[in-house]
């Protein structure tokens, strides 16, 4: 997914109250996005993703205030896992799950459940 479709997504949203651009790079081959959209009920999501050729990395983090609620990544962290390098992390960093590859809109159905 580029750049601009996971911005588009985020403003279709309807639990996405504001987006903040951090980092936009649009260039032939390479992509990236870090982004922090404000969400309802005091939640933020972080968004950094950046893909060109072959490559994909993402980390889409949820918190409300200081606490870490969720954490959807491809860090290759946890070789252990089946999913690997795709996991979750809930709560802590340390509380991490299998998980599929997930897309921001993936995420934003999740939060959209939590809310």
């Amino acid at each position: 997914m580029k750049a601009q479709e996971i911005l588009d997504v985020l403003s279709d949203s309807d639990v996405v109250l504001e987006i903040a651009v951090i980092v936009l790079v649009q260039e032939p081959g390479r992509q990236a996005l870090r982004a922090i959209a404000s969400l309802k009920e005091g939640y933020v999501l972080h968004i950094n993703e950046s893909h060109g050729g072959d490559f994909r990395s993402y980390s889409y983090h949820v918190r409300k205030g200081d606490k870490m609620v969720k954490r959807w990544d491809n860090a290759p962290h946890w070789p252990n896992l089946k999913t690997f390098p795709h996991h979750l992390h809930q709560g802590s960093e340390n509380n991490v799950f299998e998980c599929r590859e997930v897309f921001v809109k993936d995420v934003l159905d999740e939060i959209r459940n939590i809310i």
